[in-house]
């Protein structure tokens, strides 16, 4: 989890009563895998916690009252659990702005890395942004990620700057903007 977590809400205006994050469960196939998609809630904390300590390897960069804050933040942030029958396989989540959303935390279970869960979940949360005509979708990745950087540069995300000493163990991060709608893509041309 990022450092100053705490201090990302003045980003994140809770005024914008026009934006949607109504979410309806639905079960896809991805990767020859029947899974069920739909809106987290307290409900899976425990599970968000336990697939959080498989991907990062013992540790927890998210607690479980951080998963908590941000489940009950339905007005402008959405996310969403896949599960493989009661195993929880991938989660992204989401906060909308006016003109702007950002991917708060996106994790998948080492055993369905390259299945295209996480381009599936990248995906849902960009069409989720579009809906909302926001004009970009941002994210932050850490420096070494290398995997990771690649994923969103093929979804069409850009670097934009480096921010020192994000995460807990001071390792910097790459902030990545995808650019969703066409006149802002042309003014970066």
């Amino acid at each position: 989890m990022l450092k100053k977590f705490k201090n990302i809400n003045h980003f994140f205006h809770p005024d914008n009563n026009h934006i949607s994050t109504d979410f309806s469960p639905f079960v896809t196939t991805i990767g020859g895998e029947r899974l069920q998609v739909m809106q987290a809630t307290d409900n899976n904390n425990s599970d968000l916690l336990d697939l959080e300590r498989e991907v990062y390897k013992g540790e927890m960069p998210w607690s479980s009252f951080s998963f908590k804050t941000e489940l009950q933040k339905t007005k402008n942030s959405l996310y969403v659990v896949v599960y493989q029958a009661s195993t929880l396989v991938g989660f992204i989540g989401a906060r909308f702005l006016t003109r702007e959303a950002h991917i708060t935390n996106i994790a998948v279970s080492p055993v369905f890395q390259g299945r295209g869960i996480g381009t599936f979940l990248l995906n849902l949360m960009i069409q989720k942004a579009r809906d909302n005509k926001c004009e970009c979708i941002s994210l932050e990745v850490r420096i070494d990620n290398d995997r990771a950087k690649k994923l969103y540069s093929d979804l069409g995300f850009e670097a934009t700057f480096i921010r020192k000493n994000y995460y807990q163990d001071d390792v910097d991060a790459v902030n990545m903007v995808c650019w969703l709608m066409p006149h802002k893509l042309k003014e970066r041309s």
